[in-house]
């Protein structure tokens, strides 16, 4: 009896042992979600999230998930880096500074009386635009005249002012004209705008008269395209021509003639500069005082920004290697002494041909329209810019040194 009933407690202890082992491997399905969401969510009203095992590991996975291996990276678990956006661009970005308006302010008497009787004729001032690497000086010009015989004004103070990128102006200093109208303000390194496009103003202190033109701040080295305007961007140069031995260039001057565009010029153009990010330099034989003209048709067509260069003594534009031609390779070797890289050029003249070889283009990136097309070995694209579009957007990207926003 005392046997059987030793054997009776013994198994009763051992099922009591069983059963408690049985609960404690059981999770409270109040507080713990399923695996497949369906469960309830756990409590977390105490403000902190149940982050241990009851022995106080911590957990390596959610409930009802697997761990992940040695060696690797729970996706709750990886760090903020790995899904960080890409590094900001170490370039600086192409800054766009405008004003509409000529800048304003109050006159002051004129140094030589002679200068009233020569300023109530119009004023026919002009300026070049500028490319201005960022780690060297620059100079801002201006040449200053009126009348229909665009008598110089000599002798007297311009102030030169830069937009302040808000719609404003922001004076840069003054220079005094010489003896043939014009002016050149010197800028220290340190006193460029950032990188991009600036509106410059240079004013007359006399009379508040204004000449327009652009500055183009760069990091050394940038990539640039080159054109030509006439027979290259319109059809023919040759009514350009005939204005210069004939009328003066009245036709122009007057709005009796007004070039007509070679097809695919724009979308070449903008191609260059808004798909490839290269700067277009638009190099004509046309003089100083065809440069609001030129400006104006450029940007009526809706060619891209770019800087302009025109002749500055009228002696230069006729079409011979020895005046355009020359004056051409002067400005073109001039950017390249600056750090600039020419990646192509476009023309359609044999005086572009000249003035691209002298400057050092290699033929292969010589693009001439027209009848002169292979000359030289240059490349022939026709009469117009179509069929060269597909060749242009092969062009491989080049590396440019700012980038467009």
């Amino acid at each position: 009896m005392i046997r059987r009933t030793l054997a009776l407690l013994t198994a009763l202890t051992a099922l009591t042992a069983l059963t408690a082992c049985d609960d404690e491997a059981q999770p409270d399905p109040q507080n713990t979600a399923r695996a497949d969401g369906s469960g309830p969510a756990a409590d977390l009203s105490d403000g902190k999230a149940d982050d241990a095992h009851a022995d106080g590991a911590p957990r390596d996975a959610h409930p009802g998930e697997d761990a992940a291996p040695d060696g690797a990276v729970a996706d709750a678990e990886r760090p903020a880096e790995a899904d960080a956006a890409p590094p900001a661009d170490p370039r600086p970005p192409w800054q766009v500074c405008e004003t509409a308006a000529d800048p304003v302010g109050p006159t002051e008497d004129w140094r030589h009386l002679s200068n009233e009787v020569i300023t109530l004729g119009h004023a026919g001032h002009s300026a070049q635009d500028v490319l201005a690497p960022t780690d060297r000086a620059t100079a801002l010009p201006g040449k200053f005249a009126y009348g229909a015989i665009s008598k110089d004004l000599e002798d007297e103070d311009v102030e030169v002012q830069v937009s302040d990128c808000a719609g404003g102006w922001r004076l840069l200093g003054r220079a005094r004209t010489d003896g043939d109208g014009r002016i050149a303000l010197n800028l220290p390194q340190g006193a460029l705008p950032p990188v991009g496009q600036h509106d410059v103003a240079l004013r007359v202190v006399g009379d508040g008269s204004v000449a327009r033109s652009r500055l183009f701040v760069t990091p050394p080295g940038a990539h640039l395209m080159v054109f030509d305007i006439d027979g290259t961007l319109t059809t023919d140069d040759l009514e350009l021509f005939r204005d210069v031995l004939a009328d003066l260039f009245e036709p122009i001057l007057n709005g009796d003639y007004v070039p007509e565009a070679r097809a695919g010029g724009l979308e070449l153009t903008r191609l260059r500069r808004f798909d490839q990010g290269r700067l277009v330099v638009y190099l004509t034989g046309r003089p100083y005082v065809l440069t609001d003209i030129s400006r104006g048709w450029l940007a009526e067509l809706g060619f891209p920004v770019g800087p302009l260069h025109v002749v500055d003594a009228v002696s230069d534009v006729l079409p011979t290697n020895g005046q355009v031609g020359d004056y051409k390779a002067d400005y073109l070797r001039h950017l390249q002494g600056l750090g600039y890289v020419i990646d192509a050029a476009y023309g359609n003249a044999t005086t572009d041909i000249y003035a691209y070889a002298q400057a050092g283009i290699v033929p292969a990136r010589t693009f001439i329209a027209g009848t002169h097309g292979g000359e030289g070995g240059t490349v022939a694209v026709g009469d117009d810019w179509l069929s060269h579009l597909p060749q242009a957007a092969a062009d491989a990207l080049p590396a440019q040194v700012f980038f467009d926003p």
